[in-house]
């Protein structure tokens, strides 16, 4: 028995004595070895954005260019020491955007955002962001109320002041006509479109004949069409989004509306142009550069072999080198710090070459595009 319990003592010394030798850790991962130092956890963007519903398309191409840009930025190092995450966060292009932007600033705890796509989004989610000193970098959302929120607000795309805008002015110049007929869907997007449309159109000579509005749900579009028709209106402006503009384009034809149709930029999207009744439709959408081998090499990611790349993917991942930007400026990740960086940015981003905000956080070089539909394709006129 004696013997048996020297034996047992003896063990058990070696194993305390071996919990303290040297290079003894901690299992792998639990945490750091005495006098190491402990990983810092990473840096945070979160994304607000579209990834199911009519407009999923630009969320998940904005989603597919920023994580593009989070796998070149960790393999390059990371930001100021720290490895890079994407937190992707659905809004559905409406006013849950305040739910999904909440989780991201108090559960995920992001340092900034980008995004979102969508006005109706923006309106709702934005606010919880300034007040809570977030910075954010829309992608596509283009309400030219949404940058004068605040100073964390910031936006990468033309406003739509720009988009109604420069709709009109092709209208007028290009396509020779005066008495529009409108129908616009009523969201905070649509509405700013059409009215910086009609005040610039008036502003060019050009009457309203008719103007209503659809739900975005809306698909039975003939009354509004047929009242058109019978307005005495030259051309149809009508910014709705995809599903609501193929309905309308393919109603059209079924009335012999006879005359052009002018949209907005929801209409530069795959489930549009693709579309036979889409033909000969002009939309106006932001001069945004896609390089080929840049969506190859989005294509190329996994997960991304069916994507059609388009206009967000670009957007996406300049939003997001551009607030990696700001933190190297500011040598942190401090919030208001990151904002000051963000106002005196200048950067030559993949979608645009030359990318500096206004005071109101506004794209400074905000050149916009119009294109017609020609054979399953946007194409410049």
């Amino acid at each position: 028995m004696k013997s048996s319990y020297w034996i047992v003592l003896v063990v058990l010394a070696v194993v305390l004595a071996g919990c303290t030798l040297p290079g003894a850790g901690t299992q792998a991962g639990t945490g750091p070895r005495d006098g190491a130092t402990a990983p810092q956890e990473s840096i945070k963007i979160g994304s607000l954005q579209p990834m199911t519903g009519e407009a999923a398309s630009w969320g998940q191409n904005g989603v597919a260019g920023a994580r593009m840009a989070v796998e070149e930025i960790n393999a390059a190092g990371g930001v100021l020491g720290r490895r890079l995450e994407l937190v992707a966060e659905d809004d559905k292009c409406s006013s849950e955007g305040v739910t999904a932007i909440t989780k991201l600033i108090n559960v995920d705890q992001v340092d900034a955002i980008i995004g979102p796509d969508c006005s109706a989004s923006g309106a709702a989610a934005l606010p919880v962001a300034q007040k809570a000193g977030v910075p954010v970098v829309i992608i596509s959302a283009s309400n030219p109320t949404l940058t004068r929120l605040g100073d964390y607000i910031f936006r990468i795309y033309p406003s739509s002041a720009v988009e109604g805008a420069t709709g009109a002015e092709f209208t007028v110049n290009k396509l020779g006509k005066r008495k529009a007929a409108v129908i616009f869907v009523e969201d905070v997007w649509s509405k700013g479109v059409k009215d910086a449309f009609i005040a610039r159109f008036k502003e060019l000579g050009g009457q309203i004949a008719y103007e209503d509005s659809v739900t975005p749900e809306a698909r039975d579009l003939k009354t509004q069409l047929t009242k058109a028709k019978n307005s005495g209106a030259d051309v149809l402006y009508s910014p709705l989004r995809p599903a609501g503009g193929v309905a309308l384009f393919q109603q059209a034809q079924e009335i012999g509306l006879g005359m052009p149709i002018v949209g907005g930029d929801f209409y530069d999207s795959e489930e549009v142009v693709k579309h036979p009744a889409s033909e000969g439709v002009y939309y106006t959408v932001p001069h945004v550069t896609t390089p080929d081998a840049f969506a190859a090499k989005v294509k190329a990611m996994p997960g991304n072999e069916n994507l059609a790349v388009f206009l967000t993917a670009p957007i996406g991942y300049d939003a997001v080198k551009i607030l990696v930007d700001a933190m190297h400026r500011a040598g942190s990740t401090d919030k208001l710090a990151v904002m000051q960086a963000l106002k005196l940015t200048k950067y030559s981003g993949v979608s645009n070459p030359d990318i500096d905000f206004d005071e109101a956080g506004d794209l400074k070089n905000a050149l916009m595009d119009v294109k017609v539909v020609r054979g399953g394709k946007g194409v410049l006129p």
